[in-house]
């Protein structure tokens, strides 16, 4: 069972741990290579639907993993008991609805050790909201996957909100900072978002411009500020000169 890149840096990036827990695990592919892998001794594969949950049952019984993974049905955090879970796994959804699993079961995201979340769209509402709820951003790596990239956020709870900027939000403070190998082509599509958003030139292809506008909840003139700033890093970075986040 081969993973693809987007699940592939999931996996990876699971620490040893003792229980997972894959909210939306649909296939369970997440918690079986992460026992498979010995990055945890047991793992809570929950999904909303009972057809994912079915899928995710088979998959485990091939890999003879039954009595190690357990399947819950129920809707984001609530199958999983507080401090039950100290790697909780939020992927393959958009931003607005991970948040939306975080802000329902705060106690629960809290208490874990550590969060990792993939979101499809809005990722800079769902930094903003990490941020403003007093959870720290650790890290952030991408991932290709069918020729789209993805953001993996690593995230823990400290209890004290943290003020950062359109800029730090939209593009990723600590994928910036990071220099990830996929970091300029990152760079270049989110660019390529701000100018269609900006220019409205999309218009003429009314699903395209909703599918960008999905990924922020910008205004314009915020919009135009991030995409000078980034047009700045971009010829700073080609020009071999003194490359600055701030």
């Amino acid at each position: 069972m081969k993973l693809d890149g987007r699940l592939k840096l999931i996996v990876e990036s699971i620490p040893q741990c003792s229980i997972l827990a894959d909210i939306g695990t649909d296939h369970a592919y997440i918690p079986i290579h992460a026992v498979r892998q010995g990055r945890c001794t047991r793992a809570v594969a929950a999904d909303l639907r009972s057809g994912p949950i079915r899928m995710a049952q088979a998959n485990i019984g091939r890999h003879g993993l039954q009595d190690v993974i357990e399947t819950r049905l129920g809707d984001g955090l609530e199958p999983i008991d507080i401090e039950e879970c100290d790697v909780i796994v939020i992927a393959g959804m958009g931003g607005p609805l991970i948040r939306r699993i975080l802000s329902d079961a705060p106690e629960k995201a809290q208490r874990a050790r550590k969060l990792l979340l993939q979101a499809n769209n809005a990722v800079d509402a769902l930094r903003r909201w990490l941020y403003q709820n007093g959870f720290e951003i650790i890290s952030e790596r991408l991932a290709e996957d069918s020729g789209k990239l993805y953001c993996l956020i690593e995230a823990v709870w400290t209890g004290t909100p943290i003020s950062r900027d359109d800029f730090a939000c939209y593009i990723g403070e600590k994928v910036f900072i990071g220099n990830d190998p996929l970091l300029e082509r990152y760079l270049e599509k989110k660019l390529g978002e701000l100018n269609t958003i900006i220019s409205g030139r999309a218009r003429s292809d009314p699903s395209k411009l909703r599918r960008i506008e999905e990924d922020t909840s910008m205004d314009t003139e915020t919009c135009i500020r991030i995409r000078d700033r980034l047009v700045k890093y971009l010829e700073e970075r080609r020009s071999g000169g003194r490359l600055d986040y701030d």
